[in-house]
């Protein structure tokens, strides 16, 4: 990040720079020649900075426009102490984005119980609010409190027939009916 603070001062000096020079443009070609070096350093050290800007994970804390509810949580990388960095597939989003959240013991333990409840039902992790501050440092304790949790997966289409009973009824069968033309 210190080398990111570092480009990001060449970039003001060279701006300056130009901002200087072309004030001076009118005196000879010199001048308008430097001009135009500095506006080309810039204009490189921009498109450098942006690029390096998209490849670093966005705070979580910076998220502003995303009003989800839940994610799903596509990869995660944690360092203890440190971060928890997360792949993020967003419902109002096409692409998968790279996160990073501040370290807490409370979500580390979670998302670990987590993956590996979904490794063992074949399920998916989800991220509970991912972006309320309040609820990914909240009070422990409450299971919907809880910032990461497993969920199984989808339940397979009905087969011809069968009829879905409603909740915590099972599932029943129903013989098709044969014509009468037989």
């Amino acid at each position: 990040m210190n080398s990111l603070l570092a480009l990001l001062l060449a970039y003001l000096i060279v701006s300056l720079g130009y901002a200087l020079f072309s004030m001076k443009t009118t005196v000879s070609h010199v001048f308008r020649l430097a001009s135009l070096l500095y506006l080309a350093g810039s204009i490189g050290m921009a498109l450098y900075l942006f690029n390096q800007l998209l490849s670093l994970p966005k705070p979580i804390d910076q998220e502003y426009f995303s009003q989800a509810r839940e994610a799903v949580v596509l990869a995660t990388r944690v360092k203890d102490g440190e971060a928890i960095y997360l792949w993020l597939q967003l419902p109002d989003r096409a692409a998968p984005a790279y996160y990073v959240m501040p370290w807490s013991g409370q979500a580390a333990g979670d998302l670990e119980i987590a993956q590996r409840e979904a490794a063992q039902q074949d399920g998916l992790v989800l991220m509970n609010h991912p972006f309320k501050r309040s609820q990914r440092h909240g009070i422990a304790g409450d299971e919907k409190d809880k910032v990461f949790y497993a969920t199984p997966p989808p339940r397979p289409p009905l087969k011809s027939g069968e009829r879905d009973g409603g909740p915590g009824q099972a599932m029943q069968y129903a013989a098709p009916s044969s014509g009468p033309g037989r």
